[in-house]
């Protein structure tokens, strides 16, 4: 059996409709579309000659820190900066790593940070006729070239291999210049 639908007597009816003669139907807004919503990648932008404004850079070289104060010198020589940031290359094609190490630089100091830890990895051993193991370590001879692009060296004052616990000789500890 059917439960029958509720019966409104004549006078509920018209209370009803007396009731709800002054309603208006709310325009719904259209629903969303069904195509996924697509944010253009936002680049990291600086403005070099607010970064540094003196002479020209030298080329950095691994673990010279001839142009930083002997106390930094000293407290980065022994890890004393805390890394705040690291980015894992492992896996990165070689352009893939080129455009992360970049993105990842520049938003490391926009966002203020001092220490930075970019883990390149030791690279692969492959037996070569000559030498009998060749290390083949393409992000590990890399990147350090590209620290010293005119767009990355003005941030950076130093950068050395980390002791074995960070790293060791498959990362990068960098320190970078204060944004002021």
């Amino acid at each position: 059996m059917k439960p029958s639908k509720p019966q409104f007597n004549p006078t509920e009816d018209d209370a009803w409709k007396e009731l709800t003669k002054g309603i208006k139907k709310i325009s719904q807004p259209e629903p969303p579309s069904s195509k996924p919503l697509i944010i253009k990648e936002i680049k990291p932008h600086i403005n070099m000659s607010d970064v540094y404004k003196g002479n020209a850079l030298d080329t950095l070289e691994l673990n010279v820190t001839d142009n930083i104060d002997n106390n930094t010198a000293k407290r980065f020589k022994r890890e004393e900066f805390p890394v705040e940031a690291t980015l894992d290359l492992h896996g990165c094609t070689e352009d893939q790593a080129y455009n992360k190490v970049f993105d990842f630089v520049k938003t490391s100091y926009i966002r203020q940070k001092r220490c930075i830890l970019i883990i390149t990895g030791k690279g692969l051993q492959k037996k070569d006729d000559e030498d009998f193991f060749a290390t083949k370590g393409i992000l590990k001879e890399r990147v350090p070239l590209w620290l010293n692009t005119p767009e990355l060296r003005p941030l950076i004052l130093s950068f050395r291999h980390p002791s074995a616990k960070n790293g060791g000789e498959g990362a990068l500890y960098i320190l970078l210049r204060r944004k002021r």
